[in-house]
This record gives C-alpha cells, structure tokens and sequence, in this order.
C-alpha cells in the first residue's frame, strides 16, 4: 500500500502567536473550502487554488474563492491508485463504512450486471420512443431516406459514445459523467454533469410514464387524467404516477429482480419491433408491383433532397438518448473494463439497426409523398397506418404491446438515479442518507426520496415543455464527458500534474465552437436546408469560429502531456484518435443544441443556475473546512481501475 492520505480542515484552532489583547480571533463567520494532504508535507506543497487561507481575507471575497476552488477541485487519478483502493476512505468516521467494505465480497454473481444485463438496460431504454413515435415524425420530413437520417443520428452520438466507453471501462464506478468530470474537470463541472444526468434519468422518466398514460387513454378510448387549468396540459395523472410507484419498487428490489424484468420486458420489446418490421417489409417484397420501389431514383428515396435527410437526423437524435445509462451502473458490472464498452457499442448498434428497419417498414406502409413538410407535422404511427390498410389484428399487436412495454424506458430511466446521487452524496455534495445501503447492496433510503419527488413531479407537472430542455441536458452531459477524455488522455493523464495549456485550449473550445455552431447553424444551415435567407456576415463569423475550432483541437494535441505507461497485460478500449475525435464530438454536439428554440435555452440555464447556487448554499452550510474524506470515490474494483488505468498516448 502507498501512503495513506488524510484530509484536515484548515482552521484558526491554532493561530500564530498573538499579543494578550488578541487572546482569540475574531469570528468572521467565514468558511474554509480548503483541506491538506498530509502526504505532501508540511507546507502542504499542493499548488493551485486549493493553496491559501482566509484569516486576513474579507468575508465578502469567501464566496469567490470557494467558486475558484469549486471549479479547480479534484482527485487526480495517479495519487488515488497509488493510495490503495481497498482501504476505507473514511478515516474515523463510520458512516456507511461496513457497505463500503462489504460491497466487494458480499455481492452474489446474480446480483452483478453482465454483458447482457447491461445490454438490455441500454437497448430496453433506448428504442422505445425511437421505434413507436419518432419513425412518424421524421417520415413527412425526410421520406424514405430517413433510413439514412438514423444511422446519421447513431453515428453522430457514437462520436460522443467512444468517450464514455474508454472512460467507463477506465473509472467503472457509478456517476457516469458526473464521476468523469470529478476526476478530470472539477467539483463544479461534476454538479453540472449530475443535474444534466438527473434530467436525463429521472425527469424524463417522469415524463415518459405520462406519456405511457396518454396512450392508455388512447387505447382505452377515455381520459384518464384530471384538468386543472385552462388548457389540457395542466392536469393531474393518477394512472402515470401509481406507474412511476411501480418502477421504482421494482428499482428498489434486490437487483437480481431488476435485471430479471428488464431483461424479460427487453426482449418482448425486440420482437414487438420485429413484428413490426416484417409486417411493412415482408408483403412488399411478397407482392412488389403493391408497394412503391422505394430505392427507384433519387427523388423517390430523397423526395426533401439531402437536406431532408440530415434535418430528420436532427429530429432521431432524442432516439438514441439513454445508451449512456449503463455507464452509471459500472460498479456493479461484471468485469466492467471488457463489457462496458461493448453494451454501450451494442446498445447503439443495435438502437441504430432496429429503428432504421422499423422506418424501412413505415415506408412501405404509408405513402408520404404528398404529405411532406419541414417540421414533422402530418406524421403518423404503426398503429395508424395498420388501421388504414385495415389489419385490424396488427393495430392491436402494435397499441397493445406499447402499452405493456413502454413502462420498461420508466423502469430503465429510474435505475441510475439513486447510484448517481450515491456517488454525489460520498462526496458531500448532497446529503449521507443517499449513499446509505441495505443489506442487499440498494441504496434504498436515497431511492425512497428520489423516488417520492419523481412521483410528485410525474403526478402534477406537464412535459410539454419540457422534452427539449432534458435534450439539452444530455447533449451538454455528453460534451462534458467529452472534455474529460480530452482532459484524460492530454490533460494530466491521471497524475498529479497541472496542464494549464492543455486546460486553457480545452475551455477556450467550448468558448469558440459553441457560437460558431450556433451562427452556422443559425443563419446558414437552418436557412439552406428550409429555404430561408442566409445571413452571410454571421454565417462568414461563425464558419471562422469553427475553424478556430479546429486549430484549438490541433493545439490541444501538441501541448498534451506524456506519460510513462502504467498498463498492465489488461486491454483497455481506447477512443480513436484523440483529441480529434471527443473535440469533433463537442462542436457537433453544439451543433445539436443549436436546433433548439430560445425558450428551452432559457429554462434550461435557469435550472442550470438553480442547482448551481443550491450547490453552493449547502457546500456553505455544511462548511466545507469540515471535509474529511477523499472526494473521489470507487467503490468496487479497485484493483481493476488500478490495474487498467494506464498511460494514453
């Protein structure tokens, strides 16, 4: 074992010598955010913004210099591996240390995850709003060729997917983006990522169950909820909530349940959809002169043209959101350096190919060619388009086997919460009781409260407005991700180092290429694909920003550090061609974000605020001079993370 390090607040307990009039300092009511590693000796020797003290600082500036902290604070990779990761992290204190300990030896081999448990959780949580609602929007907008549209989508988020597969399978423990960021970016960033995966998973969990109760009503021809404005997106939803009770108790069961029924529900959901793909596909190649060939010519396949088909992609990037789940359940992945990558490689491989068929399918179900626009409008479902053809049978399969499976994304999007505010909760950032574990390794106590907030948001808050602010979120959970790998392999690589250039280019990124996204996309590419006027001395700014951007990502390259290789005969995945390939990612993710309305933008970053400052409110609270333990945390496969971190050249 390497050094054992302990963190001590910095307090005036003991001041240099002062005269008798000055028995005592005064009580500013100020907060250290400040701790010491002892291994560095006694000047602490711990350079950057965790180096100073507050006793001659005014009061007014301790805010300033906890949000400097905030933004610096984090564990290098490199000190933590040489530490010993088996040894408790908790120095005297014993909350929750015999869960921490225990985890390792205690978790039976159902209770772990494996390639197919991961799998299904990814797939079972992806390709059910892709499959069942987004084939009709994006069919008027780009015909046929929106067969093409998805594997655009699929490809743009596998950019962003290598970044989490490396990083998984390098750090498996539970927080996904959250984690990454903690390690490579800072405690502020990680707060970030944490609010932006909470919407991805809870929140939208929420909203898919009262999704899932609008088309019970449908199916049972009668509403089912409770208006209570003037408008009937104001209304209460019993039947959405008591759905949300129902995952989380599952969720909250020992996880071999979990897994068993996700694993079940999955596979129902496979065969609904290549029920659904046979039953378009297989009469028109049985009876081809009934059906439109749809590959005939070019304006047959690309009836909106080319950018057509890249708008709908636009539209199918929600499709893939949830492939980043598993990554938040890598603790309790068996083997995690090898079947991380591959779940969340197969869960888009096979996200992409199930939905692309299903569109092949509607295609030859519904003629679009006299129904196309420019914003989805005017689509249809499986269902509907079996009712018009008069298979009465099928409509019923496809309305029926929604209803039952659709519950599986609700069950699916609940499952990481409560292993995300774990993570957040051992680095004090939220309080103990989330990281609190029964005998059966569940996070029972933090799930209950989560649980019950969903369930009152689920009850009473309507989506509509919603939907695009929680897209934002994952795309900027993604670009976070992203930066970390970038921060990771060119960074710091693990050690204790401090690559400020490296750290620069990597914010002056974002800094360039966000507006450079949005002017491009904004006043040329919007305009040409929806034959609008182009702005062209906007469109000239932010064509020059992206190729700043570009020259960032170069920069970024040769100022990387290098690092002596601390692998071992493990082989780790390792995302191609860094940093080109996580950079290209963030401006394409800008690019995305670009397509959404101001309004989302705006409520978006007020959340965003929101959670920041009540961040900060309870760091303050609880004083963070009172800080004793280390900030990142793995709570199993400790030896794996030291045996497969190694250096990234």
């Amino acid at each position: 074992m390497g050094k054992k390090t302990t963190f001590a607040p910095r307090t005036p307990s003991a001041p240099p010598q002062q005269s008798s009039s000055d028995s005592k300092p005064p009580d500013t009511g100020r907060i250290s955010f400040l701790y010491r590693d002892s291994s560095l000796g006694a000047d602490g020797n711990d350079p950057g913004p965790d180096e100073f003290t507050e006793e001659d600082m005014p009061a007014a500036w301790s805010l300033s210099k906890a949000l400097r902290v905030a933004i610096s604070r984090r564990k290098p990779l490199e000190k933590i591996l040489n530490e010993g990761l088996g040894e408790p992290l908790l120095d005297d204190s014993v909350v929750n240390r015999s869960s921490r300990m225990s985890r390792p030896s205690a978790m039976d081999d159902e209770d772990r995850l494996t390639f197919l448990d991961l799998l299904a959780i990814g797939i079972g949580g992806t390709i059910g709003s892709g499959v069942f609602v987004l084939t009709g929007d994006v069919q008027p907008v780009a015909g046929p060729s929106a067969v093409l549209s998805w594997l655009i989508a699929g490809g743009t988020c596998l950019l962003s997917a290598y970044s989490y597969m490396e990083l998984s399978a390098r750090i498996p423990t539970r927080g996904s983006c959250y984690i990454f960021c903690y390690a490579t970016l800072g405690e502020l960033a990680a707060v970030i990522g944490g609010v932006c995966l909470t919407l991805e998973y809870g929140i939208s969990g929420a909203g898919i169950a009262r999704s899932w109760s609008d088309k019970f009503s449908s199916l049972v021809k009668h509403n089912l909820d409770i208006q209570y404005g003037s408008t009937s997106e104001l209304s209460v939803d019993f039947f959405a909530a008591f759905l949300q009770i129902a995952c989380i108790s599952v969720c909250l069961c020992k996880l071999e349940l979990g897994k068993k029924v996700i694993l079940v529900l999955t596979l129902l959901k496979v065969l609904l959809v290549i029920f659904l793909i046979i039953a378009g596909v297989a009469p028109a190649l049985m009876s081809p002169s009934d059906y439109p060939n749809l590959f005939e010519n070019f304006d047959t396949f690309f009836p909106e043209g080319v950018g057509g088909t890249i708008t709908g992609s636009s539209l199918l990037f929600f499709g893939f959101i949830g492939f980043d789940e598993v990554c938040c359940m890598a603790a309790r992945s068996e083997n995690p350096s090898k079947t991380m990558p591959r779940a969340i490689a197969g869960t888009l491989i096979g996200a992409a190919a199930l939905s692309a068929c299903a569109q092949l399918s509607l295609s030859y179900l519904v003629d679009f060619s006299g129904n196309l626009d420019d914003d989805g409008e005017g689509g249809t479902n499986f269902e509907d388009a079996f009712d018009e053809k008069g298979w009465i049978a099928a409509k019923y399969i496809a309305a029926v086997g929604e209803v039952l499976l659709l519950p599986l994304v609700v069950l699916v999007s609940f499952m990481p919460q409560p292993e995300l505010l774990a993570a957040m909760s051992e680095d004090s950032l939220i309080p103990s009781v989330f990281h609190e574990e029964d005998s059966n390794g569940v996070f029972r106590k933090g799930g209950l409260i989560a649980g019950s907030i969903l369930v009152l948001i689920t009850f009473a808050v309507p989506f509509e407005v919603l939907w695009d602010v929680i897209s934002l979120g994952v795309i900027l959970s993604f670009n976070l991700t992203n930066t970390s790998l970038i921060m990771l392999r060119c960074g710091n690589g693990g050690k204790k180092v401090s690559n400020k250039p490296v750290r620069n280019l990597a914010a002056l990124l974002w800094i360039i290429s966000a507006p450079g996204a949005y002017l491009t996309w904004l006043n040329y590419c919007d305009p040409m694909l929806n034959d609008g006027d182009v702005n062209w001395p906007l469109s000239i700014v932010g064509v020059c920003l992206l190729f700043l951007s570009c020259v960032t990502v170069y920069m970024i390259d040769k100022k990387r550090e290098k690092f002596n290789d601390i692998t071992t005969e493990s082989d780790i995945f390792m995302a191609p061609f860094v940093p080109y390939t996580p950079g290209f990612a963030i401006v394409l993710n800008f690019f995305l974000m670009a397509q959404f309305g101001l309004t989302d933008h705006i409520i978006f970053l007020v959340s965003i605020a929101l959670c920041v400052g009540g961040y900060v409110t309870y760091k303050s609270l609880k004083h963070w001079n009172k800080r004793t333990r280390e900030s990142f945390r793995y709570s199993k496969y400790g030896k794996e993370v030291k045996d497969n971190f190694g250096v990234c050249k």
